[in-house]
């Protein structure tokens, strides 16, 4: 008997469902499967579309729709892509000092009017 996941030989018997069809174990892979059951993996090439449509903000019960799939599984796999990133998403977890900040903030300001006076006092004098 053939792994439906991995195609591997590597399996057993494994009990019986409660539908009373014989169940499988694959050694290879650990997973469980039933001789001419669905199919209930989700291509890798899905899991990319489903990245782009969340990345899209598109709705999930759409994601669901156009993907295939079903929301539990869809929430699950969320919940999984978010349980991967870092805790801190590499922002800086202490403030910078305020004054001097500001002081730098305001700086920039200043120069920003002065290059537009600069500018204005040229057009006025052409």
């Amino acid at each position: 008997m053939k792994c439906s996941h991995c195609q591997t030989e590597n399996t057993k018997k494994n009990g019986h469902t409660h539908y009373g069809k014989q169940n499988y174990y694959c050694h290879s892979c650990n997973r469980q499967f039933v001789e001419g059951g669905q199919d209930w993996f989700v291509k890798p090439s899905d899991k990319v579309l489903i990245d782009k449509l969340l990345l899209e903000r598109i709705s999930l019960s759409g994601i669901c729709r156009v993907c295939d799939v079903s929301g539990q599984w869809l929430l699950g796999y969320i919940k999984e892509l978010y349980g991967n990133l870092p805790n801190d998403l590499n922002a800086d977890a202490v403030l910078p000092d305020i004054a001097s900040y500001l002081s730098d903030r305001m700086d920039e300001e200043i120069g920003r009017i002065e290059v537009i006076k600069k500018i204005q006092l040229h057009l006025n004098n052409t």
